[in-house]
């Protein structure tokens, strides 16, 4: 029995590691189009929270963002029982960690600038980080939608905050800036990922 469980096990190990170093690699998009419906919740819900309480703002924030892994999760568990995985591969496992990251430090970051009482920055901060991750995800898994994608949250984080430079008030919620900032955002990390996941799901048949 136990030579059985070893010899499952090892089969397992090896089919990953070729699902792995194939470019192609299990994915379910549905989940790029639950990223953005949290984007676009987060965009319009998440900086009026934390203007009233960075810490009931905060609160949402990881609520939000960790139902949304959950969600991808057992997205991913669905998919990869077509390839009989049991488990998640190591790409898959980079994905989850980077983008982890990433949301938990534009958390962090939030709480901060909204403490300094600091808002638009918020916007700034999340599309990079986002864009950053998008990129990363991309370039090393060889994803030239995910790259592009970063490529244009990334340059537009830049612009923002050049902009911002010359914009007096940063910190009110009722300024042209601000509108735009959040407009931008619920552009780039709301409809742009349920863009991709539709694309996508056409491309491959998830």
């Amino acid at each position: 029995m136990a030579n059985k469980e070893e010899v499952l096990q090892h089969l397992h190990e090896i089919k990953s590691a070729l699902v792995d170093k194939d470019t192609f690699f299990p994915y379910n998009y549905n989940a790029l189009i639950i990223w953005g419906v949290i984007g676009m919740i987060m965009t319009l819900v998440f900086p009026y929270l934390m203007a009233k309480s960075t810490i009931q703002g905060a609160i949402f924030a990881v609520v939000v963002m960790a139902s949304g892994f959950v969600i991808e999760s057992f997205l991913t568990k669905r998919v990869n029982e077509n390839f009989d995985l049991e488990s998640c591969t190591k790409k898959q496992r980079f994905i989850a960690t980077l983008y982890g990251v990433s949301v938990s430090f534009a958390i962090v970051m939030s709480v901060l600038l909204t403490q300094h009482g600091v808002m638009t920055p918020v916007f700034i901060v999340w599309i990079f980080m986002c864009g950053l991750a998008d990129f990363v995800v991309g370039f090393v898994l060889n994803l030239r939608l995910f790259t592009r994608v970063g490529y244009l949250h990334i340059s537009s984080a830049m612009v923002l905050l050049i902009v911002s430079l010359f914009i007096e008030d940063v910190r009110s919620m009722d300024t042209p800036f601000f509108y735009l900032a959040q407009g931008a955002t619920f552009a780039l990390l709301g409809v742009i990922p349920v863009l991709m996941g539709h694309k996508l799901k056409e491309s491959t048949d998830v």
